[in-house]
Order: C-alpha cells, then sequence, then structure tokens
C-alpha cells in the first residue's frame, strides 16, 4: 500500500495526491463484507469467491485510497478509523447502486437461463413446487432448478440463487421477504382418540404433556399461543418421527399418537384423522421467508421468480381476507 494513513478521512491523502479512482463497485462491495463479516475467509464463503481474490481487493481498494481500511490480526480484522468512515458512507448506498446497476444491464424481451432455489422439503415439494412451476409456465425459456430438502443449503457456497427459509431470519448479508404463514394443528386418529382420549377431541396441557406424539424430529418442542398472546411450550413424549408431514400424518393415522401438522397437508386427506382442540391455546403458526444476498447483482430472472412468489403471497393474502369478511 502506497504512504500511510490519511488523518483527514477517506480521499485526502497526507501526501496531497488524490486517488486516480475510487475502488471499484467490485472492491467496494468485497470490503464492506469482510468488515461485516471480520474475517476474510468468511467474507469469501460469502461471496463465492477465492479467499486471496478477496486479500486482493481489499488491497487494491487500499492502494487506490492510499489509506489502511483494515488491520489484520491472527484471528481476524478490525477495522481502522478511516475503515469505519468508508463503512458508515458506502454500506447504506451499495445495496441501491447494486440493483440500479442490475436493472439497467439485464433487461430482456423475454428473460431466460436458470434459476436455482432451495426450500425445506415438505413447503418445496408443494407450495413452492406449484408456484414456480405457474412461474415456469410464464416465461417458458425460464429452467427452474428446485432443491426440496431439510438440508439447510448454504446459498453462496452451493450456487442457489435464493431460498425459501423458516423465520424470523435475520442476517446482515442477506435479505429476507415475508413469503407465507403456515397454520398448524393437532390430529390424533379415531381409534387413538377414542382408547388414549377417552373419545374427547378437547385435550389440556397436562395430557398433551403425557401422550406420546408423532413428530418430525427426535427431540421436539411444540410451541402455542395463549389468550393473551404468551407464548406456551410443551414437550411431549416421542414415539415415531418422520422428517416430512404427509409421512407424519400417514403414521398418525396408524393411532400411533397425536402430531402436529401443517393445515395444508391434511386439508386435501384428512380421512382417519381427527383434529384436536386445546384448552389452553392454538398452535403458534411460523412464517416462511424468501432469502437472498444483499450484495450480489440479482440478475432479472431470478428478481422475477422472487417478484412471483412475493406476488402469489400477496393474492392469498387478499383471499383470506376477503373470505373472513364474507
Amino acid at each position: 500500500m502506497k504512504g500511510g494513513s490519511s488523518k483527514n478521512g477517506i480521499g485526502h491523502p497526507t501526501n496531497g495526491m488524490t486517488p486516480k479512482r475510487l475502488g471499484g463497485l467490485d472492491d467496494l462491495s468485497i470490503f464492506v463484507s469482510v468488515a461485516r463479516q471480520t474475517s476474510f475467509v468468511a467474507a469469501s464463503r460469502r461471496l463465492g469467491v477465492p479467499t486471496s481474490s478477496v486479500s486482493r481487493a481489499v488491497a487494491r481498494l487500499e492502494d487506490e485510497l492510499n489509506v489502511q481500511l483494515l488491520r489484520r490480526t491472527s484471528r481476524n480484522v478490525v477495522l481502522t478509523d478511516e475503515g469505519r468512515q468508508l463503512l458508515e458512507q458506502a454500506a447504506p448506498h451499495l445495496g441501491a447502486l447494486e440493483e440500479a446497476i442490475a436493472s439497467a444491464v439485464d433487461r430482456q424481451p423475454e428473460p431466460s437461463g436458470v434459476v436455482r432455489v432451495t426450500a425445506p422439503a415438505y413447503t418445496g415439494s408443494t407450495r413452492v413446487a406449484r408456484s414456480l412451476a405457474a412461474f415456469s409456465l410464464a416465461h417458458p425459456n425460464i429452467t427452474v432448478e428446485l432443491d426440496a430438502s431439510n438440508v439447510i443449503r448454504d446459498l453462496l457456497q452451493d450456487g442457489f440463487d435464493f431460498g425459501v427459509r423458516v423465520g424470523p431470519y435475520v442476517d446482515p448479508d442477506f435479505v429476507a421477504r415475508r413469503l407465507w404463514q403456515g397454520q398448524f394443528g393437532l390430529f390424533a386418529a379415531q381409534a387413538f382418540v377414542k382408547s388414549a382420549l377417552g373419545g374427547k377431541a378437547q385435550i389440556d396441557r397436562e395430557t398433551l404433556q403425557c401422550q406420546p406424539c408423532v413428530a418430525l424430529r427426535p427431540s421436539v418442542v411444540w410451541r402455542f399461543l395463549g389468550p393473551a398472546g404468551e407464548q406456551i411450550e410443551i414437550a411431549p413424549p416421542v414415539r415415531f418421527t418422520v422428517n416430512d408431514p404427509r409421512g407424519t400424518a400417514d403414521v398418525a393415522r396408524q393411532g400411533l399418537g397425536i402430531a402436529l401438522l401443517p393445515l395444508d397437508a391434511v386439508a386435501q386427506n384428512a380421512q382417519g384423522l381427527v383434529r384436536l382442540r386445546t384448552d389452553f391455546g392454538e398452535p403458534q403458526p411460523i412464517d416462511l421467508y424468501v432469502v437472498y444476498p444483499t450484495r450480489r447483482l440479482l440478475p432479472q430472472r431470478v428478481r422475477m421468480a422472487i417478484e412471483w412468489l412475493t406476488k402469489e403471497r400477496n393474492a392469498r393474502e387478499v383471499k383470506s381476507h376477503g373470505a373472513a369478511s364474507g
């Protein structure tokens, strides 16, 4: 790096020279990611580029500004005063600038290419798959590759354009836009209700805590919202696990226990299941979000797919509100 650190702020080096140009947009984006992650390695994973490229980009930006932006230690990196000033001034505007560039350079009469998406196994293979199938029909030149899996993929490292995640989702390097709210209910086989619950479809907290359940995972905590909005947690004894709600529903039909299921997982085939009610609250819904990197120029086809999912969310909410008011 040329010269010493400026004492007068970014772009005003002590030797009186001004840099030939401010660091390129890519270099600035990389610096912001390193500053937020406080690690070159973590930034390289987020950005999907080699660590050596990240290091060269920051060094190039420092060289052009003629100031030291980061101090490297054996464990992490620390912002200098100049680096902190640049981060505060540049970061708020960087996302909007990248979006503007993406809109300007990626306009096609009919976009084409591949959109790669990852989503949870059940939601991905049902609601997300149906929505993106309609998107594909509307845009035949766009190919959709949907990974429906309960393995949480690294969007950048695994090469996905965006993912659908259970929220709340908080990560400064990603944008999270709410899609849908999943509603749940308690269900059990008619034979189980008769033999274990005395034929009653209404249960109290103590009963739920001691009855066997069919769950999505070996260790389970079911959350309910009480009358005043308070959160109630119950950990029933697990008898059988299936990591897909459809399989959970099928096992519950065999009379092995109570299952907490998405309402849409049993709406089309509730045969053999009884919906149970409690005297202490309703199952807490979950929010699903579409998540994508903040520091990546999104191709037009990806933005269109994200907007398609969001538009469907809005349509569902309008329909739901209309039905409620009617």
